[in-house]
């Protein structure tokens, strides 16, 4: 009887949170909706729920990932160059033009040198990114919620439309309106595009 009363009362304040958190949720949306929308009073909420939990350590690991595409890309952006620089030299050394050779090279050093730059410090600018999402690597503190939010609303002519998206909100419940800025707050990088 005792273990039935405390299963029951966990599973009550469980269902007082959620409802609690759900309408801090829909607070923040409807602030949002005054502020943002053409008509807010046409707003008409139809679904909202919680589509995923994302911790530090997901975003962590999306960022990361990004980062290290992007690493390989300034490689091999860099050895094309390097292998048409080549190209260019043989093609100049092989012309039998003296002037057009010392010319070719002269621009060629240039080239490289501009080259080596790009590849060290891009690399090592993108490197040290992944360095700081490195504390959140092993980290299962939450970071944002989803929501699937459904609704109608009238858009900008005046036609009632009914749309899905996306939500992100943040662990304190406040809507994150530029996702942007709130990874260069919380992780110190953003999205790459």
């Amino acid at each position: 009887m005792k273990n039935h009363l405390t299963k029951t009362l966990i599973i009550l304040s469980f269902l007082f949170i959620s409802c609690s958190n759900e309408s801090k949720v829909k607070n923040e949306i409807d602030e949002y909706v005054e502020k943002n929308f053409n008509d807010p009073d046409s707003y008409e909420l139809v679904d909202l729920k919680l589509f995923d939990t994302i911790n530090e350590q997901k975003v962590s690991n999306y960022l990361t990932v990004q980062r290290e595409v992007k690493i390989n890309k300034i490689k091999n952006y860099v050895k094309e160059k390097r292998e048409e620089h080549s190209k260019i030299a043989a093609n100049a050394l092989f012309s039998g033009n003296h002037y057009y050779l010392i010319s070719a090279m002269k621009k060629l050093d240039k080239q490289k040198i501009i080259l080596n730059r790009l590849e060290k410090d891009s690399v090592k600018i993108v490197q040290n990114e992944i360095n700081q999402l490195k504390n959140y690597v092993n980290s299962k503190n939450i970071s944002h919620y989803r929501y699937v939010h459904e609704f109608r609303a009238k858009n900008d002519v005046g036609a009632l439309v009914k749309c899905i998206d996306t939500l992100r909100i943040n662990k304190d419940l406040t809507l994150i309106e530029d996702f942007q800025e709130f990874l260069l707050n919380k992780y110190g990088v953003g999205l790459l595009e």
